[in-house]
Order: C-alpha cells, then sequence, then structure tokens
C-alpha cells in the first residue's frame, strides 16, 4: 500500500508529500509552529542522578523543553540522541527502577514528555528481550521520545479533558504521525527507522490503524511493538480525570480484543518483563499488609515487594501466605517518594 497524503483540506493544507513516505510541513503551517511558546526552551541535559526517580523528572522536563522547541532549537535530534543513550543505559543498568520510576513519579502537566519516556523506557526492556541489535534499540528509543513532538500541547490538553476530542482535535490527532514525521524530516532526521516508527507507530494490524490503515505484516514487528507499548503505556499512567488503571488490567487488554491481533512474543515478552504488578505498584497482601512492588519474581504475579510499615524487610509473594490479593492506590507526595530512593539506588 501506498503512503499517501490522506485527502483532506486538513491535511493538505498543513502538510505536502515530497516522496514515498516522505512528508513535509507547507510553509505556512511551518511558520506557524515556529511563533512563539510559552515553555521554557531546553536546559542541558542534566548531570546523571543515581537515584531514577531523582533521574526522570529531570529528564522529563528536558525532554519537554525539546519537544515544544523541536524546530527552533537547530540541534534537536541531536539531543534526543544524547537521551536516547542516557536512557538506554540507564534503564539497562536499573531497570527495576527505571519502571518504578516510571510508575511513582507524578508526571503533572508534562504528560506527554512522561508518555513518551515511560514508553522508551519499555521499550528498551522489551528490545533487549527480544535481542534487537544495539542500533535498531537506539533508532527506536529516539522514535518513543518523538512520536508525539507534531501535538504536544494537544495531548497535554487532552490529558485533562474528560470529554471526546472535539473535530478539530480528532482531525490532528488522525494526521499527527504525519505532523511528527514532517517535522523529524525538517529537523534534519533522515529516512530510517527512527522516521518510519515515528510515522507508522498508529497503525493497527487489523486495519483500523491511522494515517495509512496499514495490515497486518505491511507494519515491521518493531513498528506493532511501538504502537502495543504507546497504547499500554496510556493505560499504565494517570490522567488527568482518572487513576492510572492497574496492570494486570491494561495487559489483559492485550488479549481481550481479537479484532486487533497483537503478536504474541510481543504481549509474552512484555507481561514477563513487567508482571501483573510491576515496580512501583502498591498492593495488600494476603495477611492485610499494604506494601510496594520492589522487583519482579518468577511469577507474573508473585513479586518482591517491601512492607509499608516495615521497609527493612523484602517479602517474596511467592510465599502462599504472602501471596498478593489486589493492587491498591496509595498517593504519594515528595516526602514519600525520597524516603522509596533507596530502594532502587544504584551505588557511586
Amino acid at each position: 500500500m501506498a503512503l499517501a497524503l490522506p485527502n483532506s483540506l486538513f491535511a493538505s493544507h498543513r502538510l505536502r508529500q515530497s516522496g514515498e513516505g516522505e512528508f513535509r510541513l507547507t510553509e505556512a503551517f511551518r511558520a506557524s509552529l515556529l511563533h512563539g511558546s510559552e515553555t521554557p526552551l531546553p536546559a542541558a541535559l542534566p548531570t546523571i542522578s543515581h537515584s531514577p526517580l531523582h533521574e526522570l523528572p529531570l529528564l522529563t522536563h528536558h525532554l519537554d523543553g525539546v519537544l515544544h522547541h523541536f524546530l527552533r532549537l537547530g540541534h534537536a535530534p541531536e539531543m534526543i540522541d544524547k537521551l536516547a543513550k542516557r536512557l538506554v543505559d540507564g534503564v539497562r543498568r536499573n531497570p527495576d527502577g527505571y519502571v518504578a520510576a516510571s510508575t511513582l513519579v507524578p508526571h503533572g502537566p508534562l504528560y506527554t514528555a512522561r508518555h513518551a519516556l515511560q514508553c522508551a523506557i519499555l521499550l528498551v526492556l522489551i528490545a533487549d528481550a527480544l535481542k534487537f541489535d544495539t542500533v535498531l534499540t537506539h533508532e527506536l528509543t529516539c522514535a518513543a521520545l518523538t512520536m508525539n513532538v507534531g501535538a504536544v500541547s494537544l495531548h497535554d490538553e487532552l490529558n485533562h479533558q474528560e470529554g471526546p476530542p472535539s473535530t478539530s482535535q480528532r482531525q490532528w490527532l488522525d494526521i499527527h504521525p504525519l505532523i511528527s514525521a514532517a517535522i523529524l524530516r525538517e529537523a534534519g532526521v533522515p529516512l530510517g527507522e527512527w522516521h518510519q516508527a515515528v510515522l507508522l507507530h498508529h497503525e493497527k494490524r487489523d486495519g483500523s490503524g491511522y494515517p495509512f490503515h496499514l495490515r497486518g505484516d505491511a507494519i515491521p514487528l518493531q513498528i506493532h511493538l511501538l504502537h502495543i507499548l504507546d497504547t499500554v503505556s496510556a493505560k499504565l499512567m494517570p490522567r488527568g480525570y482518572r487513576n492510572r488503571i492497574p496492570a494486570k488490567k491494561a495487559l489483559a487488554t492485550l488479549y481481550a480484543t481479537p479484532e486487533e491481533p497483537v503478536d504474541g512474543q510481543v504481549s509474552g515478552t512484555l507481561i514477563k518483563l513487567l508482571g501483573f504488578y510491576p515496580p512501583g505498584s502498591f498492593v495488600e497482601l494476603e495477611n492485610g499488609e499494604k506494601a510496594l512492588v520492589v522487583h519482579g519474581g518468577q511469577q507474573a504475579n508473585a513479586p518482591k515487594v517491601i512492607a509499608l510499615h516495615s521497609p527493612d524487610r523484602l517479602i517474596d509473594t511467592a510465599d502462599e501466605s504472602m501471596k498478593v490479593v489486589r493492587a491498591i492506590t496509595v498517593s504519594v507526595d515528595a516526602n514519600r517518594l525520597s524516603r522509596y530512593e533507596s530502594f532502587w539506588a544504584e551505588s557511586t
């Protein structure tokens, strides 16, 4: 199927096609994107923190600035390249810590940047488990960080909007993969895995995705993976109008939509890596204790936890008397978050 610009005035007023799968911004639309922003320009990539719970908010603010000013910066692709390398290295050193940070640390108003970072964290984990090569993993991490650069303000806005998107919001959402890919091209990102993953990250194997309605094997496995992580991550993150959906329920949706087939290798690996109670989740145990999940276990439903009233004791919930009964919600403020940092802190 040819990757052609959608036949709509909304799309043609904003984009033009310069080749197969290559889209550019119209001059007028590009000028509108360059017209100021209330978001501060990004500071330099912050010094590495040895606590993922401290590191993630710093990276979120940095990425938010890069996404909002991508076309103004002149070196945005290089900034994303450095951030991706930093994130890949961090996740490989401390996978449970970065998953916990993406679960525990509030995102505040910066939904789009935090969602991108959570997707990138999960992507590194599953790409390594599936033995993707180093270059592909890096390119896909860059794609996860920038897939919504063409609608960053809109996604932040929708995070607090309870009702469905308006007509104009829906039109923008429908072509935001094209806008994002066009912004990357305008900024100098070459055609390749990074560009293609951003362009196709909303395609679904049943043909109901957008903007090209690709089907089945026309969607490469690595891009199908990014789409699944985008969907699951959106469920795992709280929105302005709801709490986050428990991981067990969010992961169950991978099997609950037979009309949108999910690759079994992808779904199985994701469940094995995250478990039903990922690090950073709160749970209630069989004995009534409330606990914080610190590490995964051998089984998806049996993580290793710390009891909230006795944080010096690591509990293996594979023990029947200490098994997890259910996921619970616990409010986490700055003071409580700082007390949890030591559970995943890296040695200096």
